[in-house]
């Protein structure tokens, strides 16, 4: 009787180690996922701040080019009535 009870205790802790490595390496697993998924969004995210920034920028030229360009053609403008005057 107490052959068996040690091979059933014996089969009881083996299971139980068995499980708790199970245990360790779908947890590191996981953590390595979760690892990788940060990763990716820290990139997206700085990706992001990167197009923003560019966006920002473009903006700021697409306004320097109106603040200079409506000024100039204004002038022409200006100059074709003026000169279209004195030719009627």
């Amino acid at each position: 009787m107490a052959d068996e009870t040690d091979a059933l205790l014996r089969e009881i802790r083996d299971a139980q180690r068995s499980l708790l490595e199970e245990y360790r390496r779908v947890a590191n697993e996981s953590l390595a996922m979760q690892r990788e998924a940060f990763e990716a969004q820290r990139r997206a995210i700085e990706q992001q701040r990167k197009s923003v920034d560019a966006q920002l920028q473009y903006g700021q030229l697409y306004r320097i080019v109106l603040l200079v360009l409506v000024p100039v053609i204004g002038f022409v403008i200006w100059m074709i009535v003026r000169l279209a005057s004195r030719v009627l």
